[in-house]
């Protein structure tokens, strides 16, 4: 129940991630940044260590895809897992277990992947990835990559967000909002454990 955008910012070299569920505090489990080399989520039956090894693998100079699949292999539920990746070079990588409740999933757009789970419809991610891709041509002036994701998460919400097993619409009680530059010394890194509206 849970659902995220991943996005990148080539001209500025900022890397982040918007991330809202009903679960609390998911700012302190799924989500993992590193300036400049990559970030990460682990949600649905999310494992933190699995995040922490993606991104220290890397930070030792192990390629982006053998750090995801070496992570991914070393863990004991894969199935209940959905872990993403996104590098600077702007691949995503994405892993949906095949024990996910539905509605879930990913969609990559330019220079974003938006990974959900426990999804309203199949139109929320969509949507995410459409808004993120339209604040960076149409706004003015020009959004940062912070509030391209901020949008993304509202545009998730507004198509229906999360639902729980009986259809019935879960509102956002915790959501993060992770962004980091190469050589920031203070990367944004803000997170709502506990609300009952917790993207605004």
């Amino acid at each position: 129940m849970t659902f995220t955008i991943l996005g990148r910012d080539p001209s500025t070299g900022e890397l982040g991630i918007g991330i809202a569920t009903y679960s609390l505090a998911v700012g302190a489990t799924c989500p993992q940044i590193l300036q400049g080399i990559g970030v990460v989520t682990s949600q649905a039956a999310t494992n933190p260590a699995i995040g922490e090894e993606i991104v220290e693998l890397m930070k030792d100079g192990i390629e982006p895809n053998t750090a995801f699949t070496r992570s991914l292999a070393n863990d004991s539920h894969p199935d209940y897992r959905q872990i993403a990746l996104l590098s600077p070079q702007g691949d995503p990588m994405v892993h949906s277990g095949t024990k996910l409740k539905p509605i879930s999933g990913h969609v990559s757009g330019i220079d974003c992947v938006a990974v959900g789970n426990f999804l309203a419809n199949d139109n929320v991610l969509d949507a995410m990835t459409t808004a993120f891709s339209e604040t960076a041509q149409s706004s003015s002036p020009v959004l940062g990559l912070a509030e391209r994701l901020l949008a993304a998460l509202e545009a998730g919400k507004e198509a229906g967000g999360q639902a729980g097993s009986n259809d019935a619409h879960l509102p956002e009680r915790s959501a993060a909002l992770l962004v980091s530059a190469p050589d920031e010394r203070f990367p944004v890194d803000i997170r709502i454990d506990f609300s009952t509206d917790a993207i605004s």
